[in-house]
């Protein structure tokens, strides 16, 4: 079995981010996100966001929740750090 390090992915300790719950209902997971039912549902569509049924509840794991996070502060700082690059200069 290879034990190379550099391979693995670290999960994401949704207790680092506040979470207190294994699984959120989707209200829930509205007010921990701060977004609207049609944004949440957007980035399940999009793949972005999983979510698992328990009858007809809709949940959301704490991990997945802390993981998407995790994504979107990667993909807000790669593009802040486009914004900070100074524009090409046209030569005529």
């Amino acid at each position: 079995m290879d034990n190379d390090k550099s391979t693995e992915v670290d999960p994401i300790d949704p207790s680092a981010l506040g979470f207190t719950k294994v699984a959120y209902a989707v209200d829930e997971t509205l007010e921990l996100l701060s977004i609207g039912r049609t944004a949440l549902y957007a980035a399940v569509k999009r793949g972005d966001l999983k979510r698992v049924k328990f009858g007809k509840k809709t949940l959301f794991y704490a991990a997945d929740l802390a993981a998407f996070l995790t994504r979107l502060r990667q993909l807000s700082e790669t593009d802040e750090s486009r914004v900070d690059q100074k524009p090409r200069q046209v030569q005529d």
